[in-house]
């Protein structure tokens, strides 16, 4: 995109972590904000802060796993600020246990929230971008688990496989019709939040490659180099695998 300022995004999972931080990067590009959290107290909290600073920033509490709670966000978006021009699908929860012992709820709500979460974003949010006959970006945050998955991580790696896979759709959709919209996916390794307290690399790293996928028009948003050996050998024995084929 070549101009943010003035621009309206809508960030799901914005009370706190990476949502947050993506917010306060675009605040600092002049963006105007529609916040989504789950999170009632703290969303209010931190929405009142930034309005506090100057902010255009409006909270709407919802839970992304329901499809009605995506819709109102965007109808409220339209609602505040007439159109929609950034949607960042960021919201997660995780669950951790081997595969077999997760119960079957766990695994429905990190499904949920991971991937049926960007699922209605998509749907909500992409045909308001489409409308504003505008530039227009589409953020989904996956992991390092999309491209290199660890053990006791089932649901949470099934939910990031599928984010970077349906970005990829997404992006071939937006080409095929024409439309001025990017897509990227965002990649972090052990980023520092309340989900990941042992992490090295701050929210406010990975907000910054956003703003920069955004203007740049970068697909793959990688936040540091966690893992590159690993997800490097991944990809070479999926390659070298071919060679295995019987006919």
């Amino acid at each position: 995109m070549d101009q943010l300022k003035g621009r309206v995004a809508v960030v799901t999972g914005a009370a706190s972590g990476i949502g947050l931080a993506i917010v306060e990067s675009f605040i600092a590009a002049d963006m105007r904000l529609v916040m989504a959290d789950v999170d009632a107290a703290n969303l209010e909290d931190q929405a009142a802060r930034l309005r506090r600073e100057g902010a255009e920033a409006h909270a709407v509490v919802a839970d992304v796993s329901s499809a009605e709670d995506v819709e109102r966000v965007a109808r409220v978006a339209v609602e505040r600020f007439g159109a929609v021009h950034v949607a960042v699908n960021n919201a997660g929860v995780n669950a951790r246990a081997n595969s077999w012992e997760l119960t079957l709820e766990q695994w429905h709500r990190v499904i949920d929230v991971n991937l049926w979460g960007v699922i209605h974003g998509i749907r909500s949010f992409v045909p308001l971008i489409l409308a504003t006959r505008e530039q227009g970006h589409v953020v989904n945050t996956a992991s390092m688990a999309a491209v290199l998955p660890r053990d006791r991580l089932g649901p949470y790696t099934v939910a990031k496989h599928g984010v970077l896979g349906l970005s990829d759709v997404l992006r071939a959709e937006f080409e095929a019709i024409g439309a001025p919209i990017g897509v990227s996916v965002v990649m972090p390794g052990l980023i520092k939040t309340a989900m990941v307290p042992i992490g090295t690399v701050l929210a406010s790293t990975v907000a910054s490659n956003v703003v920069d996928a955004i203007r740049r028009g970068r697909k793959y948003v990688f936040t540091d180099d966690h893992n590159t050996a690993e997800v490097e050998a991944r990809l070479r024995a999926i390659m070298a695998a071919r060679a295995d084929v019987v006919a």
